[in-house]
């Protein structure tokens, strides 16, 4: 069972989505893999029309992320997964 990445209202995280790191680099790092996170979560919950759009906005996320990450140095890899075939 996939547990959802977490809320991030909730007072436990600092009311942020990531930590923000010591840079712009290690928070965006971070926003990738949260990214990440998210699409397994909603990936697990099945292919529905309005999965498959979610599914798409975070991919859009995770793509422009990465490649600002490759554009300036830093290594960053969006990973392809079986509902992007």
């Amino acid at each position: 069972m996939i547990e959802p990445p977490g809320n991030s209202l909730e007072s436990a995280q600092g009311e942020r989505v990531v930590e923000p790191g010591s840079d712009l680099a290690a928070g965006l790092r971070a926003l990738l893999e949260r990214i990440a996170e998210e699409l397994d979560f909603n990936d697990a919950k099945g292919t529905a029309p309005y999965r498959l759009g979610m599914h798409d906005g975070l991919r859009f996320a995770e793509d422009a992320v990465a490649d600002l990450l490759r554009r300036h140095g830093h290594e960053a890899v969006a990973t392809e997964r079986q509902v992007d075939a």
